[in-house]
């Protein structure tokens, strides 16, 4: 199986990081910015997305480590570019906000799946809002990453 994280956020990325390892036994691929992931996504292909919907321009790889400005709609860029290639891909949603905008409506992220699916053609499995160092949330996570295997 081929993961891809997508997030931008170190303390979130290592929660979610191990819960991978917990589940499949591996680190996922990581990036950490939409330029990097809307690169990864039209090179490469995965089995599985985990993706951050508010993310950095570019990550702190790159060249200038300038992140750029936030985007709080970069997961979105993510998914027109899986939808530009083609590309259908398993989705879990791994965000701090209950609530996002697609095509300038304003959707609550419980009802994401199948705007994203009906908008992008990809397969959100779960849409899971996190909380650091909650508990309930690395449960939520576990939980889709064993449907999965």
């Amino acid at each position: 199986m081929k993961i891809l994280l997508v997030e931008d956020e170190v303390h979130k990325r290592d929660e979610i990081i191990q819960c991978v390892k917990d589940v499949h036994g591996f680190i996922p691929e990581l990036v950490d910015s939409v330029n990097s992931a809307v690169l990864k996504v039209m090179c490469e292909d995965y089995d599985l997305i985990i993706l951050d919907m508010a993310l950095s321009t570019f990550g702190e790889s790159a060249d200038d480590k300038k992140k750029g400005h936030d985007q709080a709609q970069g997961g979105i860029e993510v998914l027109r570019a899986l939808k530009a290639t083609s590309k259908a891909v398993k989705i879990i949603i791994v965000t701090q906000y209950p609530d996002f905008y697609i095509g300038g409506k304003k959707i609550k992220l419980k009802n994401s799946p199948q705007i994203i699916k009906d908008k992008y053609n990809q397969n959100v499995t779960g849409a899971v809002l996190y909380n650091y160092k909650s508990k309930v949330t690395l449960q939520r996570i576990i939980s889709l990453l064993r449907t999965m295997r």
